[in-house]
């Protein structure tokens, strides 16, 4: 696509290595409640790493540390966009709102669920 000279890629354990501010922070983190695990489709739930589906609890643990190292690392006006579970719109929106993001939406997939949160960096 022509991207290698404005794109860079980096791996961290969410912000813990990462020092530089950007444009745009997206993420699929793990999402998927302790409570909805049993409910998912075997071949899902037993061959995809339980890292990568749940953060135990509610769900929501990765979206607070999102919200929490997101604002130091994108620029004024910096993206942050973010997949969730289809029921956890309001929870994610509120999240964001609460750690000062701006013009916070809730984006629905092709079915009319939430599957996406999108938020500005004031």
């Amino acid at each position: 696509l022509g991207l290698s000279a404005r794109s860079e890629f980096r791996l961290s354990d969410w912000f813990a290595e990462i020092r530089d501010r950007f444009d745009l922070i997206v993420s699929n983190p793990p999402y998927i409640s302790e409570t909805e695990m049993a409910d998912l489709s075997p071949e899902v739930r037993d061959w995809e790493p339980r890292i990568a589906l749940t953060p135990g609890g509610d769900g929501l643990s990765a979206y607070r540390e999102i919200a929490s190292g997101a604002p130091e690392r994108l620029l004024p006006g910096g993206r942050l966009i973010v997949e969730i579970g289809w029921r956890q719109g309001a929870s994610v929106a509120s999240i964001f709102a609460q750690a000062g993001f701006g013009q916070v939406d809730v984006l629905q997939d092709l079915n009319g669920h939430d599957r996406v949160v999108r938020a500005i960096r004031a």
